[in-house]
């Protein structure tokens, strides 16, 4: 069959496949994200409550980074074995598991052993479902695609911020403090989702029965033309795989865009608070979810610009210099009115960034080793998050605010400068255009 001379099949193949993938994918997404850097607005009231110090919550932001680390290629080599629905449900359920055990903790200790958990869990989710969504759509779709997917991160935002800040002042029942509520409240539901992935997410285009054979045949055919057109399509080895200099290219380049990312999950909370005498935890949440409104509408249109031009390289690099010059807006002035400007740039350029650049693995990299290859580079942020983390405990007890927001910007310059020396090709349409 060629998709060629049926553009309306394959447009009605890949709108269904987007209205039955995506949206889940989204909300599994959402409560990843949420679950992962609640632990930023728990420490407004937590490092208090259990005498916890700047360098400490270092050691508890860098502890999720190890294990996530280092369980990055084991986990994705399982997705291809178990299938995505069985291994992405379990470990679903598995984090929402640990989140929930965050409420009994006690000392520094049980913060840092259960983040350490934490990290073993989701260590598969996010490469595993870059791998899935590559598995699913055409080259020229999966910039839109994987902004829509991460705009979950701008959504979980929005709501969790104010949510938790709120959560974190205000729910005080049966005499527990609102940062261990917090914990419970966003773990339950994620155990739920775990639960309904085993029923609602098929591993592959065959096991979709919500697709008619000739779409499924259609769907099939554009992947494989796409994995015949690449290179070393037999059964990866895993030297073979990490011997690629454009892998190691693509992982470094992520990495400090991630460390920087990373790092203002944990800390921009507190750094916030410092703005202005007298912000409320509440407050603290309304202002950190201005970043993630101006995402949400920046994340899908530059990603559609990306697909609609075929062009990678420099929809993910102008990105990466806006978060940088972001960060140094809020480093130098002292206006609140600018450093909400500074925000709301830093919003737009860390997450705008996501859907061209995670377009570019599978154009450049082998298919049969794709998924070992996202990992690795996923993998690779994990380090830059555990190192940056680490010593931004150190750099905010001895610098400040100021410290942090500047080791921030010069991450995001570094990514910028290794991106734009790469050659990446413009990629042609997956589905014609209608006359």
């Amino acid at each position: 069959m060629n998709s060629a001379n049926l553009p309306e099949l394959g447009e009605q193949t890949l709108r269904i496949v987007k209205r039955k993938i995506i949206p889940f994918a989204f909300i599994l997404y959402f409560f990843n994200y949420m679950d992962r850097v609640n632990v930023g607005f728990a420490a407004l009231q937590m490092n208090e409550a259990l005498n916890i110090s700047q360098t400490e919550f270092g050691t508890i932001a860098s502890a999720f980074f190890i294990s996530y680390l280092l369980f990055q290629i084991p986990a994705n080599m399982a997705i291809q074995r178990l299938g995505a629905r069985r291994w992405i449900g379990s470990i679903v359920v598995a984090w929402g598991s640990v989140t929930l055990l965050m409420f009994f903790v006690r000392n520094v200790d049980h913060v840092i052993y259960a983040r350490f958990l934490l990290g073993v869990c989701e260590a598969g989710f996010f490469p595993g479902m870059i791998y899935y969504l590559a598995c699913w759509f055409p080259a020229k779709e999966r910039a839109r695609v994987t902004s829509l997917f991460m705009l979950a991160i701008a959504v979980s935002s929005v709501v969790a911020a104010p949510m938790s800040g709120w959560i974190v002042e205000h729910v005080n029942t049966r005499n527990y403090e609102g940062w261990r509520w917090l914990f419970a409240i966003e773990g339950l539901p994620t155990i739920a989702l775990g639960v309904m992935t085993f029923y609602l997410l098929p591993d592959t285009p065959d096991d979709a029965r919500w697709l008619d054979a000739r779409q499924r045949q259609w769907l099939a055919d554009e992947l494989g033309r796409e994995r015949a057109g690449a290179q070393n399509t037999g059964k990866p080895r895993l030297a073979a795989v990490l011997g690629e200099l454009t892998l190691w290219k693509l992982a470094f380049i992520y990495m400090f865009i991630q460390a920087a990312s990373q790092a203002s999950n944990y800390w921009l909370p507190g750094q916030v608070k410092g703005f202005a005498e007298g912000l409320t935890d509440t407050q603290v949440g309304l202002i950190m979810a201005v970043p993630f409104v101006c995402a949400m509408f920046a994340m899908p249109l530059w990603g559609a610009h990306s697909d609609r031009t075929g062009e990678r390289k420099w929809h993910a690099a102008w990105p990466m210099l806006l978060s940088g010059i972001a960060f140094l807006v809020i480093a130098s002035v002292s206006s609140m009115t600018l450093r909400i400007l500074g925000m709301a740039m830093f919003g737009i350029g860390i997450l705008s960034f996501y859907g061209p650049y995670w377009a570019i693995p599978p154009a450049l990299l082998s298919p049969a080793g794709l998924a070992v290859s996202i990992a690795f580079i996923n993998s690779c942020s994990s380090l830059g998050g555990f190192l940056t983390n680490k010593a931004l405990g150190h750099v905010a007890q001895t610098y400040g605010s100021h410290g942090v927001f500047m080791v921030e910007a010069a991450l995001c310059a570094v990514s910028f400068l290794l991106l734009i020396t790469m050659r990446i090709p413009r990629q042609v349409p997956a589905v014609p255009a209608k006359a």
